[in-house]
């Protein structure tokens, strides 16, 4: 009895401790962490791409993960208003939007797969469609990346403006949003759209993958690229434990390219790795989309 009252007493104790933290019970001992991927909205494709990374964040951190793929940006807001989301692997233009709703001191970026802490989107088209730049692309078809995506959709339409372009008067036949980079250079390639606008990271694996795609990336040219951005950075809400996001923190600084276990992690997700970063290393984009600064 003495020892059923002692138990009950530290549980009390713990509950308690946990109230004052803002963190619950069900937190402090393990729960089901829920982590937002973007840009891709191909759900399969981008289940694909990132099981081998979620994979390692479980045996690294204990923890059991559930990957979610908000498909646009209200969708986005509303469950980290909830906190349905525990951590987001969004785009800078995404971050940027709900940084105040982030833990600022514990943000991680991506490097590219060449160890750089920037990305872009280059323009594809086939060599047989006579369209060679961007003013061709007048009254043709485009298949740009999610609206979520700030080198496949905020700059590539950046880019398209510079050159004179409306996206919604010029492009006569349609342009569209599509998922990840595979889908985009398939539809490109079957001539179901002129043009597709992908990663910067993904043109320079395309002879690797082409057999996997059933595509032949000779018969494709890169006519434009975008402006660059910075890469997707790993934050986690305000109100998460602590210990919790130093646990993923510290898995994913610890991947190293020149693992070939890691590597093989990193070349599935499109990443070079993992660096820490700083809310201010986003004030370029902030101004480039005309996102005001929430201290």
């Amino acid at each position: 009895m003495r020892i059923r009252k002692l138990v009950n007493g530290v549980v009390a104790f713990l509950f308690f401790f946990c109230m004052l933290a803002g963190v619950s019970p069900a937190e402090e001992i393990g729960k089901k962490i829920v982590i937002a991927v973007s840009p891709c909205s191909d759900v399969a494709l981008s289940f694909k791409k990132f099981y081998p990374l979620v994979t390692y964040l479980q045996a690294e951190t204990g923890s059991e993960i559930k990957l979610v793929y908000p498909p646009n940006i209200a969708e986005f807001e509303n469950r980290i208003r909830n906190k349905d989301i525990d951590f987001a692997f969004q785009d800078p233009n995404v971050y940027v939007k709900f940084a105040a709703l982030y833990d600022k001191n514990t943000l991680v970026k991506a490097r590219n797969p060449n160890g750089g802490d920037f990305q872009a989107g280059g323009i594809i088209t086939r060599k047989d469609s006579n369209i060679n730049s961007m003013k061709d692309l007048v009254g043709k078809s485009v298949m740009f990346g999610p609206k979520l995506s700030a080198s496949k959709w905020v700059v590539a339409k950046m880019l398209f403006e510079e050159n004179g372009i409306d996206i919604d008067k010029d492009l006569a036949k349609k342009y569209a949003n599509g998922g990840c980079c595979e889908d985009i250079v398939f539809n490109v390639f079957l001539k179901a759209f002129d043009a597709g606008v992908v990663c910067d990271h993904f043109l320079k694996e395309l002879e690797k993958k082409q057999g996997e795609l059933g595509v032949n990336a000779q018969e494709l040219h890169v006519i434009a690229m975008t402006r660059w951005v910075p890469t997707r950075i790993f934050s986690a809400r305000k109100e998460l434990n602590k210990e919790v996001i130093a646990k993923f923190d510290r898995a994913l600084l610890k991947l190293n390219k020149n693992n070939p276990a890691h590597a093989k992690i990193l070349y599935s997700a499109g990443i070079g790795g993992f660096q820490w970063a700083k809310d201010e290393d986003y004030d370029e984009i902030r101004d480039l989309i005309g996102e005001k600064k929430v201290r």
